[in-house]
């Protein structure tokens, strides 16, 4: 089982990045799991298809977006993906908006993403790292705070 330390590498993580919208944020995270091979292209329309359907489900907690689908849409690999935004982009969740640090994650199965999805919440349940990772400007930056969390 791969651990969110072994699947966000430098290459999966994006910062600040401009976006107009919720559906261009989404798409931006998402490539990332193209271009590693992680998933099929018609993964992403699935992501974004079904928060046209079922609402803006992907939006977890205050400026944070997990986006995913199924297994059967196109997924290759277990894959992670992170970026932040330049400028936060609203997900119609008041509650929970405006959105500035986005996930993106595919699985084959629910077993070989279940350790990645843990060390996320876990992570993600920390203030001083979501802090932290809004507020940085180097991929490097976002690599040693997760070492650090996950290796303390």
């Amino acid at each position: 089982m791969a651990s969110l330390i072994d699947l966000l590498k430098e290459k999966m993580i994006r910062l600040k990045v401009s976006a107009n919208n919720w559906e261009e944020a989404l798409r931006q995270g998402g490539q990332l799991l193209i271009d590693d091979d992680g998933v099929e292209p018609r993964y992403l329309d699935a992501i974004i298809n079904t928060v046209k359907e079922l609402g803006p489900y992907v939006v977890i907690a205050p400026g944070l977006a997990l986006g995913h689908a199924g297994p059967d849409m196109g997924v290759l690999k277990t894959c992670f993906s992170l970026i932040t935004l330049k400028k936060p982009v609203e997900f119609d969740v008041p509650e929970n908006d405006p959105v500035d640090i986005i996930f993106c994650f595919a699985a084959p199965n629910k077993e070989e993403h279940m350790e990645a999805l843990r060390d996320m919440a876990m992570f993600c349940s920390e203030t001083r790292n979501i802090d932290a990772t809004r507020s940085s400007t180097e991929v490097w930056q976002i690599r040693e705070l997760l070492i650090e969390f996950f290796q303390s």
